[in-house]
């Protein structure tokens, strides 16, 4: 089990509620700061967020660093990590995500399960943001559309059942 680190920001929310939005704008902050603000993200995703948030590194794994950027001296920000392989609990880091699979509560956590790592590592809080209320066509299709479970994942940003 990893030891207790104290990490900056964790939040778990449904999908297109502005969480890679907000870990950007953390960046922009750590970077007026004069530190490096590294981003890691889905592999897909790594141009384009380069071109969308030009004030950070992004990356898809910790070990694709560009020459000259230190990783012990860097702010770590992740993006979605419950879908990632590999993403380490860092002290300072900036962690967003929807939860890739609802946990049961009152079950132990799977040694390797991040998401629980981080949320007693953060006293158990989290940040939670839903879609707003203009997107009401969009969630009621989605509640039509997924599974009860997709749903409460996806769009509801929970995690534990």
């Amino acid at each position: 089990m990893t030891q207790a680190v104290k990490i900056a920001y964790l939040e778990i929310s449904g999908r297109m509620t502005g969480k890679t939005t907000r870990l950007a704008e953390r960046g922009k902050d750590v970077v007026a700061q004069g530190k490096k603000a590294i981003l890691v993200c889905h592999p897909p995703l790594v141009s384009y967020f380069r071109r969308k948030f030009p004030w950070m590194t992004v990356v898809a794994r910790e070990q694709q660093l560009p020459m000259g950027v230190n990783p012990e001296t860097a702010v770590w920000f992740y993006d979605e990590f419950d879908f990632l392989k590999s993403v380490v609990v860092r002290p300072g880091a900036y962690y967003a995500t929807t939860a890739s699979h609802l946990r049961v509560a009152g079950e132990p956590a799977a040694e390797d399960d991040v998401l629980m790592q981080l949320l007693k590592a953060n006293g158990n809080k989290c940040e939670r943001h839903l879609l707003p209320a203009f997107q009401q066509g969009l969630i009621l299709e989605c509640r039509r559309e997924m599974s009860q479970e997709q749903f409460r994942l996806s769009m509801l940003g929970e995690f534990l059942s």
